[in-house]
């Protein structure tokens, strides 16, 4: 009996743990076309920006997330421009700065 509960436990824990890291993987991927969309033109496709746009990779190493949100929706930064008025962007804030934390991971 002792077997079949410890069975049905790992089944259960494995299942769960497979579903978190999906919703991980499909947060990170919809925050890859909203960088597309929204942030790619400036930033380019690698996220290492230009002379006039900074490299996300570099600044996602310090910056918090509160930063990141600060920056990208309430106040804008230098040259950055504010989204607070895209819908879009702000309901999918989250992801864009996991797939951003993503990058610098590698």
């Amino acid at each position: 009996m002792n077997k079949k509960i410890s069975l049905i436990g790992t089944i259960v824990v494995s299942a769960f743990l497979c579903g978190m890291a999906t919703s991980a993987s499909a947060d990170v991927a919809d925050g890859a076309k909203l960088y597309e969309r929204n942030c790619q033109g400036c930033h380019g496709a690698d996220l290492k920006g230009s002379p006039a746009y900074p490299n996300l990779l570099a600044s996602a190493k310090t910056a918090t997330k509160e930063d990141f949100i600060k920056a990208v929706i309430t106040e804008g930064k230098s040259q950055m421009a504010q989204f607070k008025g895209n819908e879009k962007v702000k309901a999918g804030i989250d992801n864009l700065y996991e797939f951003i934390s993503s990058k610098k991971k590698k």
